[in-house]
């Protein structure tokens, strides 16, 4: 049998931040880019701009890469089989839930709340939003099952790229920028007609595989608590070496720079070239800074933890009813985006209160039976990643 892996409790910590992160950024994107009028003095911001660009840039690459991390574990833990039932209940079923329901709802929000339609999702009346992760999720835990377990194990060269040592390094984050311009290749492809939703998810599925993938090669190496806590004199110069160029081309950016939002052909092939190795570099500085921070469990990392998936499916709605009354506010733009998204949060920590507190609505969209109160777990945490 397998030696247990040592719990990596900064891993909930990023879990949950990740979480965090995403609530401001969709509060910024559905006031520019999906809300008639759309939010100009939004997208002139160099705070909200320079937020949603940097948080873009990594946040998830970080998510798919602890998803297939974990995906490892409890693969290897519970056997293939038991573990896709696992992600078929706390994945498929949220998934189907918040669609019928939040998707539904979200779908005449669009419209009615925001003036601005938004796509059908095979053909009804449906707004897949930010609910696209979870179908990309299961299409990587499906493409993962039907590789054998037995005949992944890295070898000594990968291992030292992974950690970036050695030359090794260089040939990972030369992979990824390729992954990057494949990207851009693919998104040259006629989209499927009347299907853009259904376009924009293989794409998403195509680019997001390198996260999940290098989770997957983490655990399979045995090097998570090297990996997750990297000690390397490379990532910060990296990083800054990356970024610069990245927030010059990155159109969440550019307006608030008085650029066009779209850089040329040139610059959009720098773009796709850099993205995953900045995301890369920037995911290993936040695991390796919260493994310095988070020394053992945490009763508030712990409730959002058990609470990120609700919190998540639940945030978007709120977004939209939301943002159309903040924004008439008479306060500056960085004001009505803090605003908003504070309200959103709470909101959306109070749906997830009240979904948990039924048997019924917690395995919908919880993915899990009610606990009777957030409590400290001292067994790993990957069932909710």
């Amino acid at each position: 049998m397998a030696t247990p892996a040592p719990r990596l409790h900064h891993l909930d910590a990023a879990r949950a931040l990740l979480l965090l992160l995403g609530l401001p950024f969709h509060v910024a994107t559905k006031a520019i880019f999906e809300s008639d009028p759309a939010a100009v003095d939004f997208q002139q911001s160099l705070l909200i701009g320079g937020w949603a660009s940097v948080t873009h840039a990594f946040r998830m690459f970080a998510f798919f890469l602890l998803a297939g991390y974990f995906a490892g574990m409890i693969r290897e833990r519970k056997g293939t089989r038991a573990w896709l039932d696992e992600r078929v209940r706390r994945l498929g079923l949220p998934f189907l839930a918040s669609l019928l329901t939040l998707g539904a709802v979200q779908f005449q929000l669009q419209d009615m709340v925001l003036h601005q339609p938004s796509p059908r999702f095979l053909g009804l009346p449906l707004a897949l939003d930010h609910l696209w992760f979870l179908v990309v999720l299961l299409g990587f835990c499906a493409t993962y099952a039907a590789i054998p377990f037995a005949s992944m194990a890295p070898g000594e060269k990968t291992r030292r790229a992974m950690l970036l040592a050695g030359s090794e390094s260089l040939v990972l984050l030369a992979l990824l920028a390729l992954w990057g311009l494949i990207r851009y290749a693919a998104e040259q492809v006629p989209p499927i007609p009347d299907a853009p939703i259904e376009s924009l998810l293989w794409q998403q599925f195509l680019f997001h595989a390198a996260g999940f993938a290098l989770g997957v090669i983490a655990w399979h190496a045995r090097i998570g608590p090297q990996f997750f806590a990297l000690r390397s004199r490379w990532i910060i110069p990296g990083i800054v070496l990356l970024l610069i160029p990245y927030l010059a081309l990155d159109p969440l950016l550019r307006p608030a720079l008085g650029k066009e939002i779209y850089p040329d052909l040139a610059g959009t092939l720098t773009l796709r070239a850099i993205e995953l190795p900045l995301a890369l570099l920037i995911s290993l500085a936040l695991f390796r800074l919260l493994a310095w921070a988070v020394k053992g469990p945490s009763r508030t990392i712990t409730f959002f933890v058990d609470g990120a998936l609700a919190i998540y499916l639940f945030h978007l709605l709120w977004a939209m009813l939301v943002l159309p009354q903040v924004r008439a506010l008479p306060v500056p733009a960085e004001a009505q985006w803090l605003i908003a998204s504070g309200a959103v949060m709470l909101l959306a920590v109070a749906s997830y209160l009240i979904v948990r507190s039924n048997s019924i609505t917690s395995v919908l969209f919880c993915g899990t039976t009610p606990t009777p109160s957030p409590t400290v777990s001292t067994h790993p945490s990957a069932n909710a990643h």
